[in-house]
């Protein structure tokens, strides 16, 4: 059993621990906001929100918001969301469609590429408005694989720069091919570093999620180190976690697996340790006529799930036929709180790749359990916004697995609180966490 650390970056990393603090006090959240959010490329959202021209979504960032639009000149453009009259919030929809942002206060109205177009009574202003100076003001914008990156910065590097091995790493899963099935948002009582960590680590897997042993092998993990502070960590899929007895028979969810793709469990008795190169090699054989194209993948990666952390604050978690985009988001004022997106995506069946009627009938489900193909009446799903106590209730879920983690996270954060807990106390499996707080320490001495 074996944790292989690859380490990307000029720097050794070690174990060195921290002070609680970065947990807990204002001042160190001040500093965040200038020298972390401020300084790095961030996940916004998605490029299928904003297809069309006019098309724009909300990116809200603690104290700040962004609008983001496709332009007329079919650009992704984000800008800081406030009128320039009076400061007032120009767009308070969440997502939509326009043909201009009128301020609701004194409709001062800009037109979709943020030019200032509309100043009622223009003639009022003695002193003359100069219309080009006071259009929406710009942030750098750039897109990646679906993914729609902004940076608050002045002047800062691009976004291939920042992102690094992480484009070439990450370009078979075509993440901008995959659709939203849903879209969540729960209020935490915790910093969101604390959310970051809990998704750095495989430690607690074994005591916290005990479903996980029914599935992947959190053992033999790859843990990789990436410049600017990404991680990532592959995990062996479609098997088991070999510190557990290994069943006679496969377990439940690889039971399910198995037959996603046309074969037996019952093949597999006493061979479960098979399970996962027969995975493997049964989606190369029926990929094509299922309507999915695996010839970018490894062997592994057909099986395997990653998870790849984007400096600061967005966790991918995903797999050639999924994603969950993880990304905790800091409370305006408050160390203490947050709030943890959970949006999910689905790799639909490819209709073109599939051979006749029989083959689209054969594609059924496929390995996530989600229906083939996009069905004919989809929308894209409204965000769902609650409450941890909600979590709690069991009146909303966001999957046993983060439901644990949510349900654990706020006696964390109170804990970090105690006079009775100073520094943080890390091992080697929690490499990862180690690496993200070097990078916070590199920005904000």
């Amino acid at each position: 059993m074996t944790i292989n650390i690859v380490n990307h970056t000029a720097t050794d990393v070690r174990i060195e621990n921290f002070s609680k603090d970065r947990y807990l006090e204002t001042d160190y959240m001040d500093q965040e906001w200038s020298k972390v959010w401020h300084s790095s490329w961030l996940v916004a959202g998605l490029q299928s929100d904003v297809e069309k021209p006019g098309d724009y979504f909300i990116f809200d960032l603690g104290r700040e918001q962004i609008l983001i639009t496709k332009t007329s000149v079919d650009q992704v453009q984000g800008f800081y969301n406030v009128c320039q009259h009076r400061g007032n919030r120009l767009v308070t929809r969440e997502r939509g469609h326009a043909v201009n942002f009128r301020c609701a206060y004194h409709a001062w109205t800009y037109d979709i590429d943020g030019n200032l177009s509309i100043v009622p009574y223009e003639e009022r202003f003695l002193s003359g408005i100069n219309c080009e100076e006071r259009g929406l003001k710009k942030v750098h914008t750039e897109c990646w694989n679906g993914f729609v990156f902004v940076c608050l910065a002045e002047d800062p590097i691009s976004l291939a720069e920042f992102l690094g091995p992480l484009i070439e790493k990450l370009s078979p899963y075509r993440f901008d091919k995959m659709t939203v099935v849903e879209d969540q948002t729960v209020d935490l009582n915790c910093n969101w570093k604390a959310v970051v960590d809990n998704f750095s680590e495989l430690y607690h897997v074994d005591f916290l999620h005990p479903q996980h042993k029914r599935m992947v092998d959190c053992c033999n993990d790859t843990v990789r180190l990436f410049d600017y502070g990404h991680t990532g960590v592959e995990v062996p899929g479609a098997t088991i976690n070999p510190r557990f007895p290994v069943p006679q028979m496969p377990t439940d969810i690889q039971t399910v697996q198995l037959q996603s793709i046309g074969l037996d469990p019952a093949d597999f008795k006493d061979r479960v340790m098979d399970v996962r190169k027969a995975v493997q090699d049964q989606k190369r054989i029926v990929g094509k006529e299922r309507g999915m194209d695996y010839a970018g993948f490894s062997n592994d990666q057909l099986s395997d799930v990653w998870q790849y952390n984007i400096f600061p604050n967005t966790i991918l978690s995903f797999t050639p036929e999924h994603c969950w985009i993880l990304r905790p988001r800091p409370h305006p004022t408050d160390p203490n709180r947050c709030e943890f997106d959970k949006i999910s995506l689905v790799m639909f069946a490819d209709p073109e790749l599939t051979s006749g009627a029989d083959a689209i009938m054969s594609a059924g489900r496929h390995y996530q359990g989600q229906s083939a193909f996009v069905p004919e009446d989809y929308e894209r799903p409204a965000r769902d916004v609650f409450g941890y106590d909600a979590v709690i209730a069991g009146d909303k879920s966001m999957t046993d697995t983060i439901n644990q983690d949510v349900e654990l996270l706020g006696g964390v954060q109170e804990g970090m609180g105690s006079e009775g807990f100073s520094r943080v106390f890390l091992n080697e499996d929690e490499m990862r966490i180690q690496h993200f707080h070097n990078r916070m320490n590199q920005l904000i001495p």
